[in-house]
């Protein structure tokens, strides 16, 4: 599925709306959520849409229901406060509403969640971490939450110290043959010696 798709949905006539969000396939972009979800529930999906491609979530669909968000307006303004509330560093969102018809019959509206792609690892901040894989949300282990450091840039895999290793550890010899070569190069004046 293509984020057009989504567009679409959002764009139609209203009686089309919900059913055409619940046709939909969730995937790497897409997902729909229950407007009784909680907000750090929801914030696990943020973090994991910010941390692979981006993409939508869609609040007010259960189950194959168009709930709606209308009879629980008290949560809109804790789903704006998700990023702020639960992600680490906050990821930026745009919170947005667009009107549909409930499964009653009437009309209603649901709250649409799009979520860049972003260029940091973010977080929730209880310090797990999430990826969008497909349909699923994971949460990542130290090592692939490592892996997703590298991809992004904000760490580098040379720049690592190994644990349980310190410059005693170094052969002598070894190190005086590496550094030869650099003080030709100029580095002997840059370091200092």
């Amino acid at each position: 599925m293509t984020a057009n798709e989504v567009d679409r949905a959002l764009t139609a006539p209203l009686k089309e709306v919900g059913a055409k969000l619940l046709a939909l396939r969730e995937d790497q972009w897409f997902d729909r959520k229950s407007i009784r979800s909680q907000p750090k529930d929801l914030a696990q999906h943020i973090v994991a849409f910010a941390n692979a491609e981006g993409g939508t979530i869609v609040v007010g669909l259960h189950d194959g229901v168009v709930e709606g968000i209308d009879q629980h307006g008290e949560k809109i303004n804790s789903i704006r406060q998700i990023p702020i509330d639960f992600t680490v560093p906050p990821v930026r969102v745009h919170v947005d509403q667009v009107g549909c018809i409930n499964s009653k019959g009437e009309p209603d509206a649901l709250v649409t969640i799009t979520i860049d792609p972003s260029e940091s690892v973010h977080e929730l901040t209880n310090g797990d971490c999430y990826l969008r894989v497909g349909d699923e949300s994971r949460k990542l282990r130290h090592d692939q939450r490592r892996e997703l450091e590298f991809d992004k840039g904000q760490a580098q895999y040379d720049g690592i110290a190994l644990a349980g290793v310190d410059v005693n550890d170094l052969d002598p010899e070894l190190t005086r043959q590496y550094r030869e070569p650099e003080r030709s190069n100029g580095f002997q004046y840059f370091a200092g010696r």
